[in-house]
């Protein structure tokens, strides 16, 4: 027997499952429309972590179970970098709120930011944390992501001169004695321009920089200082503070800095001393 005879159109029948469908989906849109005051507030007490009163609030506004669940993973997705991913994780558990979401792709890339965060502090304990609190992939610290965030890291550790740190994260990585060395050159060069004399002697000699690097680095600043107009008696304060060999006072730049600021002098137009360190130059 056919459909015809049966009584039964299938195209009939598919037209009337298409409207159906498309009835349910209107609920459900509807279902999630939210009034933009109840929206705020429940939003500015999920900044807050009131929890409870988001929910009251919820409750008053009517917002259904599923219209909750959205407000709240967009809250999350939105305001991840300034909560602590515990707090996160907290959040998502109190609404039961689970793998789905954990598995999110853009969840999953704020959580491989904030690993690249805490290994950019040097953080490598924080990062593993992370790592496991958020089910990520250890094979992510195997990534040039990470490896970069080792080496911005480690120009971090060094102002702090927590030389044990950086070295920590160099064998991490497996980051070679060059960038090291590169590094702490950088440091240096920034030691030096803040008068911190003593501590760019120490990164010379951990970081095994060599005595050419310094002299230049130190004579760049020593020219540096001659153009922006700084004592000679500050200047020379600073060279014997370097404990360092003065033969880069013979470099043809320096003699004609040094002696264009004598003239100047003695052209009546500054009162300087002219410490021993620059006579005869």
């Amino acid at each position: 027997m056919s459909f015809e005879q049966m009584g039964f159109n299938p195209e009939e029948q598919l037209n009337k499952e298409e409207k159906e469908g498309e009835k349910e989906e209107k609920k459900e849109g509807a279902d999630l429309e939210i009034d933009e005051d109840i929206k705020r507030g429940i939003e500015d007490n999920l900044n807050k972590g009131f929890l409870d009163s988001a929910n009251i609030v919820a409750k008053k506004g009517q917002v259904n179970k599923k219209a909750m669940e959205k407000i709240v993973e967009e809250n999350v997705l939105d305001n991840f970098n300034n909560r602590n991913h515990k707090d996160v994780l907290h959040i998502l558990k109190y609404y039961n709120i689970g793998d789905d979401f954990l598995k999110n792709k853009a969840f999953i890339e704020l959580g491989k930011n904030r690993v690249e965060m805490k290994i950019s502090q040097g953080d490598i304990d924080g990062a593993y944390e992370v790592l496991k609190d958020l089910d990520i992939d250890e094979k992510f610290l195997e990534t040039e992501e990470a490896l970069e965030a080792a080496k911005i890291g480690i120009r971090n550790i060094l102002p702090t001169d927590d030389i044990n740190k950086a070295l920590k994260v160099q064998g991490f990585f497996n980051i070679d004695d060059a960038f090291m060395r590169e590094a702490a050159e950088e440091e240096i060069k920034v030691r030096l321009k803040d008068n911190l004399a003593v501590g760019a002697i120490s990164l010379q000699k951990k970081f095994d920089v060599s005595e050419e690097f310094m002299k230049e680095a130190i004579k760049e600043e020593v020219l540096s200082r001659l153009s922006s107009g700084i004592s000679l008696d500050s200047i020379a304060i600073f060279i014997v503070k370097l404990e360092i060999d003065r033969s880069f006072l013979n470099d043809k730049k320096i003699k004609e800095a040094i002696k264009a600021r004598i003239d100047n002098m003695i052209g009546g137009h500054g009162q300087e001393n002219i410490p021993n360190i620059f006579k005869g130059i």
